[in-house]
């Protein structure tokens, strides 16, 4: 395999969104030209379209193809991509080839038959305010045309790596699909939204294999030619974990709010598969983003230990570049270069874990949208309360990251001082089991709302899978209020050790809650009913009807188990802390955190935790501290200098050592037994190394 993925970290793809020719030329291409932006922008990684994906995605090859119904680009002229290929080989940069799968224009247009079907028989289009496009099915005529492509690619340009945009089994009703479902289930593929949610676990699987059998594929065909190429998709991290494990290394675009938390959850879900995070959202060309704007997000990525990936539309339509692009891109990229050789052979500091769970992510894929890329770009609940998690360690600035399920064992789980359970709707016995083991062994759980109320299956469970742990026994869902906008609130109870805000408030809570019946745990909070449910006879004109009738329904409970401590919110605490309309979420988490002892080896003290963000890493001989601060992403490149907050360690620290953006000792000073440092103020981006 092509070795050149495991070190580069600036990669670029010079992309355009425009329509189909003759409006788009191309007759200006120039390698010199790319040379210079190569320069420039400071790329080591060089992706390049051999089949496009411009605003149409037209579908039309880079190169002279001899598979029956291709199309080149007309602009294109000579051998383009050998052109390009050598240029990099001479450089050594890393040389991935681009080919957009399942929107194609150009090839739903010329072989109707590909097309993706609705279940009335008409195409499906993706037709809104970003895109108008067609798709084509994987189990027609398509897949052998676009494995053919990628053959012809692999045999005759050798790239490093093949990258596959707009990869996903979208939902067809096309003769082969519907002739496919019934061979494996044994009843006609659903059709209505009822009956797609009823058997949304065969449909889940269903194209998750038609997924699956197509990399497959690709892979063996591919890699009989070239054992070396490194393969990976677009959105890789928010595939199962079976279509993860084909890859050789993953790629994302952000989906987890921004660029800090994605990086985070790309690179925790790609546990050695040297994750790239690519953000196309950083700059638009013709309508920039300030520098200082751009520096901010793309060191976000870098921070969280991804490789830093960039997409844009600097190619102007007759093939010329825009250079200020590249002249921007090489303002981060400088900076990272520099801080780069500190990147490697390095660990996540681990305190906080967050499970994350493929099977609860697909039971809750309803409504379910027929198009693969907008299904996956949907927000999930479980993965956004995951979001909601993050943000609540960020805000605590706890080390924290993604456990996924496929990953936990008794030795991963005992690596972290706390487990939190985002709406981890499944859980399987084995992984229940493990958990058990690390709370009685002493570890602590954070448990919200409906985790464990389902099983692999899908069919829902008369009591949590970890009733044990929690101390409490469920009894039924409340959603009644479903149509207020908060469904109730909580009160502390008169022995609850919580204070603060709660002595004085009552703070509302997410759009449904559980009652629940406790065993052993002892509550905190129980839940206040609002005063009615809204409806067109009873409404309030502003936000929800305030507290009514209080119920002895515990809210918040903390239970011993053996050397253990677990936390079960009755509600969806994770969701409420990702939607940002709910104020007491922080606070309540920072003092669930100090009840149950959470003390981590280092940790940013701050004033302005949403303003700076901090990254965690350790070496044998070293934790390092990277921050960055938000400032300019907030208020659109306007920066000033912020204070970097107080580094508190729990082991010695022999040396603390700014390394950018100037080199500078800084003072430890011990207090009994934490080790501090005041961190210094700084503009965008520092990075810290403080010597064991």
């Amino acid at each position: 395999m092509s070795d050149l993925y495991r070190d580069s970290r600036r990669c670029y793809l010079i992309d355009h969104h425009s329509p189909a020719p003759p409006a788009v030329t191309l007759d200006h291409l120039d390698i010199a030209e790319y040379e210079k932006f190569f320069d420039t922008a400071q790329i080591d990684s060089v992706m390049v379209y051999c089949k496009d994906h411009n605003f149409f995605h037209w579908g039309m090859t880079y190169f002279d193809s001899k598979v029956p119904g291709s199309m080149k680009h007309p602009g294109i002229q000579g051998d383009w991509i050998r052109t390009v290929r050598d240029s990099v080989a001479r450089k050594n940069l890393e040389f991935i080839a681009y080919y957009c799968i399942e929107y194609d224009e150009g090839a739903a247009r010329r072989f109707p038959e590909w097309r993706v079907r609705q279940a009335d028989g008409t195409p499906l289009i993706r037709d809104d305010l970003y895109a108008k496009w067609s798709l084509c099915c994987y189990q027609t005529g398509y897949r052998e045309y676009s494995l053919s492509h990628m053959e012809e690619i692999i045999r005759n340009y050798h790239p490093d790596a093949l990258f596959m945009d707009i990869f996903g089994a979208s939902l067809c009703y096309c003769e082969h699909c519907r002739r496919k479902f019934r061979e494996m289930f044994g009843y006609d593929i659903p059709e209505t939204d009822e009956d797609i949610k009823l058997h949304r676990r065969d449909l889940v699987a269903f194209l998750n294999k038609n997924t699956y059998d197509y990399l497959a594929e690709l892979r063996s065909r591919v890699k009989a030619i070239d054992p070396a190429i490194a393969i990976t998709i677009n959105f890789s991290c928010h595939y199962p974990k079976e279509i993860r494990d084909l890859l050789d290394y993953q790629f994302s675009e952000p989906l987890m709010k921004d660029n800090w938390y994605s990086s985070i959850y790309a690179r925790d879900t790609a546990v050695g598969q040297y994750p790239i995070l690519a953000p196309g959202e950083a700059s638009q060309v013709y309508n920039y983003d300030r520098e200082e704007q751009y520096i901010c997000d793309l060191s976000s990525i870098a921070a969280q230990g991804c490789r830093v990936g960039m997409y844009s539309g600097s190619q102007h339509i007759d093939g010329t570049l825009e250079h200020l692009e590249a002249e921007r891109l090489g303002s981060v990229y400088s900076i990272l270069k520099e801080l780069e050789p500190h990147f490697k052979d390095r660990q996540p500091v681990k305190c906080v874990g967050i499970l994350q769970s493929d099977a609860s992510k697909a039971i809750n894929a309803f409504p379910f949208h027929p198009d693969a890329i907008l299904r996956m770009k949907k927000h999930n609940p479980h993965t956004y309360a995951i979001l909601g998690a993050m943000q609540l360690c960020e805000q605590s600035k706890l080390p924290y990251g993604i456990l996924p399920e496929g990953e936990v064992s008794a030795e991963r789980l005992a690596q972290y001082d706390m487990i939190l359970l985002p709406e981890v709707y499944v859980i399987t016995e084995s992984t229940a089991s493990l958990l058990r083991k690390y709370v009685s062994d002493g570890g602590r759980l954070l448990v919200s709302g409906k985790t464990g109320l389902w099983d692999t299956d899908f069919n829902s469970l008369d009591n949590f899978i970890l009733s044990d742990l929690m101390g409490v026994s469920f009894t039924k869902f409340h959603t009644e209020y479903a149509q207020n906008t908060w469904s109730s609130y909580i009160k502390k109870t008169p022995d609850s050790s919580f204070n603060g805000i709660f002595d004085r408030t009552t703070p509302p809570v997410s759009n449904f809650f559980i009652e629940a019946e406790c065993t052993d745990a002892h509550p905190e909070f129980t839940f206040v009913l609002p005063c009615t449910a809204c409806s067109p006879a009873d409404w309030v004109n502003w936000w929800s009807p305030p507290p009514g009738t209080e119920t002895a329904y515990p809210a918040l409970t903390i239970n011993q188990y053996n050397s253990g401590s677990v936390v079960y919110t009755a509600f969806d605490l994770f969701t409420m802390a990702a939607e940002e309309s709910y104020r007491t979420t922080g606070d309540l988490f920072k003092q669930i955190t100090e009840k149950l002892n959470i003390k981590p080896a280092l940790r940013n003290i701050t004033d302005i935790p949403n303003i700076l963000r901090t990254a965690y890493f350790e070496k044998d001989d070293c934790y390092q501290i990277h921050q960055v601060s938000l400032m300019a992403h907030q208020f659109k490149g306007d920066v000033t200098a912020v204070n970097g907050g107080v580094i508190s360690v729990s082991t010695p620290i022999k040396e603390a050592v700014v390394i950018y953006p100037e080199h500078k000792t800084l003072p430890i000073t011990q207090n009994g037994s934490e080790w501090l440092i005041q961190l210094p103020d700084f503009t965008i981006q520092q990075f810290i190394i403080l010597k064991k």
